[in-house]
């Protein structure tokens, strides 16, 4: 590994640690501000239950997939040689991810995208790293628009006074969850050195949750960003999916 490769991938796995560090930072402050309003009850609703039990229980299970699993990532924050396997760096990152896709109250919007942003910004300097292991490079960069349009299109947990607000509740529930995991297996495929990320199955998967969803509420508010991003998805993996016909591995 030439100098160049070690700093590449120091970088990758600093902005993992940012990325988490920022998150982390935004869901205590949300939980320590609401725990503070007395007008706020952590668990005065089935919602707000549920809500505050997924960031506990998602940061919980971080710190310990974290320490048992990613000590190598650790390690290398301060020994710049070690070199990385990023399938548990990723899945730390899902793990984590589950407590941003509920809204609770005092919810720092700024921060939760500053996270992200660091977060695609590890991904996109991975796919630089891999271009000398993907096969078809192009296709490895439309996989890359495709995985941020598609995290993208995750909703994030609102409440909601529909009169199926039960029903959409727990269908955004199993969305947040379901997609975040479609959204760690896709970044941990890409950067395990696949180029191509147009499965029929995850389209499929964010099109039967999201649809359904925007449908619910479309009366009581329109969740435009989600729209706009599931809408790209879809075409993105037209686009991506006829390309990799085209261009075949030979």
């Amino acid at each position: 590994m030439n100098k160049k490769s070690k700093a590449l991938s120091y970088l990758i796995n600093l902005f993992f640690f940012v990325y988490f560090l920022l998150l982390l930072v935004e869901r205590v402050l949300s939980v320590i501000f609401s725990y503070s309003d007395k007008k706020v009850s952590l668990y005065g609703s089935a919602f707000h239950g549920y809500v505050y039990t997924v960031v506990f229980l998602s940061i919980g299970a971080f710190f310990v997939y974290l320490f048992l699993r990613c000590r190598k990532n650790i390690k290398a924050l301060v020994k710049v040689n070690t070199e990385l396997d990023y399938r548990d760096i990723c899945i730390a990152s899902g793990i984590l991810l589950l407590s941003g896709m509920v809204h609770t109250e005092y919810t720092i919007s700024g921060l939760q995208f500053a996270s992200y942003g660091v977060l695609i910004l590890g991904i996109i300097l991975r796919v630089i790293e891999m271009q000398k292991v993907y096969k078809r490079r192009a296709l490895s960069y439309m996989s890359l628009i495709y995985l941020v349009a598609f995290s993208m299109a995750i909703p994030v947990m609102y409440p909601s006074q529909i009169d199926l607000h039960v029903f959409f509740h727990v269908l955004e529930a199993i969305a947040s969850i379901g997609l975040v995991a479609t959204f760690t297996y896709l970044m941990v495929l890409l950067f395990s050195g696949k180029d191509d990320l147009f499965l029929y199955w995850p389209i499929a998967l964010v099109l039967a949750l999201d649809i359904p969803l925007i449908i619910l509420r479309w009366n009581e508010e329109i969740n435009f960003f989600v729209l706009i991003f599931l809408i790209l998805s879809f075409v993105l993996f037209l686009v991506g999916f006829i390309y990799k016909n085209v261009h075949k591995e030979k």
